[in-house]
């Protein structure tokens, strides 16, 4: 090996050595907000889960560096003519597009992993790592369940167990029915918080959680004993609208701290998911979750519910026609229009219901209020499922048949009529998605349940359907029945498929 090949590797080296440590302090400044504050999100995961992302954006970005700055933009050149020079003068002669241009990329790459903007790609990169490993997004998930806890749910072992550790007693046994918006109701939730914090603050393991600034360990304690005094001198004075109004406050403030680090403990903690969530529930937590088991799985089985209904409607569909409705004009079976039909089916249904699923997720990450139901999000993912396939379906059909005269806006108007069943559907689904199916139900009850789906969408998809092909020529007739035949089964099927199992902890 030459000196100029041993030097050029060393170069290499500690840039790639420069972009591994860059990545490593960009991974960990990243600051989630819960609540008012923000937390380093090395407090959001179990510890070897967050190492494991980590390493994997390090890594990333270290390979990235290499690939520039060996194989696309090399800085071999500028080595060699580094080395080759013998004087300043034939240096900067020497210098050109292919010596400087690898030289600034390195160092633009170089500043963009520790560039903390919005606007940086590498940042954007660095966040989707988060949140593929579950950081923030787990601990923001618990830390809204417990903000929002009933604490009417929790044991009353352990309400007299809060009651009997208290220095002063400021609680009553009523406090825990009242509501979430009296100065009662607060301070038994923080009271119940600040019991559960302290069972994790007397293992070794989690030391680290109460010795880290950001966490405020030390000013809950000190908010948390000043409070106790407060409520009971609260509750012995005459009512007076504004010290409740400030102690209302204040105890918003205190319950804020005191989910945050108890969010981040029960995260760490568990050793799995089924484990956080039966936590969360046993302090009263609502433990309906946002995402489902195998995602990917419900958008392959919607897949082919799509292509099966529609290969499967076609085709007997063609049957009926030519046996009893116009035998004498016959339409052929398994047929290249089959395919096409099914090319044409997927996009503007299975895209808008993938997209139910995204907006799903990013919906229930941020959202306070628990609910069994939400029918603002029902409504809205409709509105996109109309969008989303109205416009897909424009855009097939209009830049297939008419290339050459192709207008939106127009193309859009003209084709509303096919957005209207993907948009039910889209609702349908997301509904669906909060009556999650029961391990223990019967079988035979599952399969009545999928089959009444299957008729009820079915017969709705034939009215949709009539209206969609109202204006279709009598010399059409054969289309148009074929069309409302295939959507009875296609869209029956995808009724019947909407049956989903949520990660939520049962009972």
């Amino acid at each position: 090996m030459t000196v100029e090949l041993l030097i050029n590797f060393a170069v290499q080296f500690l840039g790639t050595g420069a972009a591994f440590f860059l990545a490593y302090r960009s991974f960990q400044k990243r600051r989630i907000q819960l609540g008012a504050e923000p937390t380093l999100p090395q407090y959001f995961s179990r510890r070897s889960t967050y190492w494991i992302g980590i390493a994997s954006y390090c890594t990333l970005m270290s390979a990235l560096y290499w690939l520039l700055t060996w194989q696309w933009l090399s800085l071999k050149p500028l080595v060699t003519l580094i080395l080759s020079s013998g004087e300043l003068v034939n240096l900067l002669n020497g210098l050109g597009g292919s010596t400087i241009i690898p030289l600034i990329a390195a160092g633009l790459f170089l500043f963009c992993i520790a560039w903390e903007s919005r606007f940086n790609p590498l940042l954007i990169l660095r966040d989707s790592i988060h949140d593929a490993f579950a950081i923030p997004t787990k601990a923001v998930e618990v830390y809204n369940a417990l903000i929002t806890s009933r604490l009417s749910a929790i044991d009353d072992t352990l309400k007299a167990q809060i009651n009997n550790r208290l220095l002063v007693p400021s609680i009553d046994p009523g406090d825990f029915e009242k509501s979430s918006a009296t100065v009662e109701y607060k301070w038994a939730h923080n009271c119940l918080l600040f019991d559960r914090i302290q069972n994790y603050a007397n293992q070794q393991s989690y030391r680290r959680f109460f010795n880290e600034p950001s966490l405020k360990w030390g000013e809950i304690c000190i908010s948390y004993n000043a409070m106790s005094e407060k409520v009971v001198v609260w509750k012995e004075a005459e009512p007076h609208y504004t010290k409740t109004v400030k102690l209302l406050k204040e105890l918003d403030h205190l319950t804020g701290l005191l989910c945050r680090l108890l969010a981040s403990l029960v995260v760490f903690g568990s050793a799995s998911e089924n484990e956080i969530w039966a936590t969360v529930k046993q302090l009263g937590g609502n433990v309906h979750e946002a995402r489902l088991k195998h995602t990917y799985k419900y958008i392959l089985l919607f897949t082919a519910a799509t292509a099966i209904g529609a290969m499967l409607g076609r085709e007997i569909s063609v049957s009926l026609h030519n046996a009893f409705l116009f035998p004498d004009q016959p339409l052929a079976h398994f047929d290249y229009t089959t395919l096409r039909w099914v090319a044409y089916a997927i996009p503007i249904y299975i895209l808008p219901i993938a997209l139910v699923f995204i907006s799903r997720t990013l919906a229930f990450r941020h959202q306070r209020e628990q609910s069994d139901r939400y029918y603002g999000f029902y409504m809205a993912v409709m509105i996109l499922g109309f969008i989303v396939s109205t416009s897909a379906s424009a855009l097939i059909l209009e830049l297939t048949y008419y290339k050459d005269n192709f207008s939106f806006l127009e193309s859009f108007i003209q084709h509303m009529r096919w957005g209207i069943l993907p948009a039910l559907m889209c609702g349908f689904v997301a509904y669906r998605m909060d009556t999650p199916v029961s391990e223990s139900e019967a079988p035979g009850k599952r399969v009545i349940a999928a089959v009444l789906r299957f008729i009820g969408w079915g017969l709705v998809s034939v009215i949709i359907m009539l209206y969609a092909t109202g204006d279709m020529s009598i010399q059409e007739t054969n289309l148009r029945f074929t069309l409302v035949g295939t959507a009875f089964f296609m869209v029956g099927l995808l009724g019947a498929a909407a049956s989903f199992k949520t990660a939520r902890t049962d009972d």
